[in-house]
This record gives C-alpha cells, structure tokens and sequence, in this order.
C-alpha cells in the first residue's frame, strides 16, 4: 500500500460570473464592453447569442477572470436587430412558420425551394426577371381576364384545341397560314371581304 502516489491536481478556473455590460466597439471577432464598475473586458459572442451584438446594446456577459462571453444581448438603443449564424447553419423543425407585421424579404446569389406539395397565395403579385425557364409536365389554370404584351412568340405544339364560347378577334398587320395536308373550314355564315384583290389557286376549285 505503500506505493500508491497521490496525483496532483491543476488548479481549476473560478467559475463564471454573470455580469451586466455595455458593448462599446466591435474589435476584429470580439467586442469590448464596460462592466457596470466601469472596467473594460474583451469578451467573445457565445454561439448561442443568436442576436449580433452592437455598439451600445446591454448585454449580459460570463466573466471567469481569463476570457469572458456575451451570452445574449438584453437591451438595444435601436430598433433593428441583426441575427447572424456560421457560414453553414441548417434550422430544422416539423413546422417552421415565419410571420411579420410590415414584410419579409429573402436576398442572396442563389435561392432555392424544394418540396414535395408547394401552395403560394397572394393578393397581388409582380415577378420581374430578365430569364426563365419553366418545365412542367401539366398545367390547369383559370383566369377571368388575361392581357399580353409580347415582342416575339413562337410556339411548337404537337396538338392544339380552343373552344370559345363567343367571339375571337384578330388585328394583324399580316398573316401568314401554312397547312400541310387538308384545311378545312366550317360556318354557319361566312364573308371574304377584299378592299383589292381575292385570289383561289389550285388544280381544282370546287364552289356550291
């Protein structure tokens, strides 16, 4: 028994002390802040202090004499707030809502939304973009009035169908139709009205 040897034990760091303080300037990662004695301390922004602190924002710090933390900022002399995270950050939740009184606003170089259902409603809404590209396998849409302003639009489609309930109206400076194999058309009444010229071509012309 006589060979047992006591182990010797490092001194340990008091513990931390919660302290109010008052950011005075951001100095590179870290920030000063006046302690309520009026020292002045570097402290480091815990990764739990979602809420940037700024200069002049009431803070409360954990002190344990070699380095002290901003645990969260209590009070700001403004009335904006910024929350900052790392570089890579995820939010997870089973239901995330976002909700504000005036606006929200998303802005970075690249966005984007997945999902497997996607609902978006809104009163009145403008989407400006100088390209887009939309692939979609089937759309149904019902809209009571539609007003275009193209400069060019080409079209291929492999069948067409419109039915109009009452009238279509064309103002053309001119057309141009190309039918390949049989045109054929049908009307109750039918007018060909010609301020000049009228002109049928064919090998064989069929009237009455």
């Amino acid at each position: 028994m006589n060979n047992i040897i006591a182990l010797k034990r490092d001194s340990l760091p008091r513990e931390a002390s919660l302290l109010y303080a008052r950011v005075l300037e951001k100095d590179g990662d870290g920030y000063s802040v006046r302690l309520e004695n009026g020292a002045v301390v570097a402290a480091r922004r815990a990764g739990g202090c979602l809420l940037a602190p700024e200069t002049g924002d009431e803070v409360l710090i954990a002190d344990n004499g070699e380095c002290a933390f901003i645990l969260s900022v209590l009070t700001s002399p403004g009335d904006t707030g910024r929350i900052t995270l790392p570089d890579k950050s995820t939010i997870e939740g089973g239901e995330i809502t976002f909700t504000a009184s005036q606006g929200v606003a998303m802005e970075a170089p690249r966005i984007s939304l997945t999902g497997i259902l996607g609902e978006v409603r809104f009163t009145g809404l403008s989407l400006l973009s100088q390209w887009c590209d939309v692939r979609i396998r089937k759309i149904v849409a019902v809209v009571e009035i539609w007003d275009r302003v193209i400069g060019r639009l080409t079209e291929r489609i492999r069948d067409s169908y419109r039915w109009i309930e009452n009238t279509e109206h064309t103002t053309a400076g001119r057309i141009r139709t190309i039918v390949k194999k049989r045109f054929f058309l049908s009307a109750k009444n039918a007018s060909l009205n010609a301020e000049e010229e009228v002109k049928l071509d064919g090998k064989k012309i069929h009237i009455g």
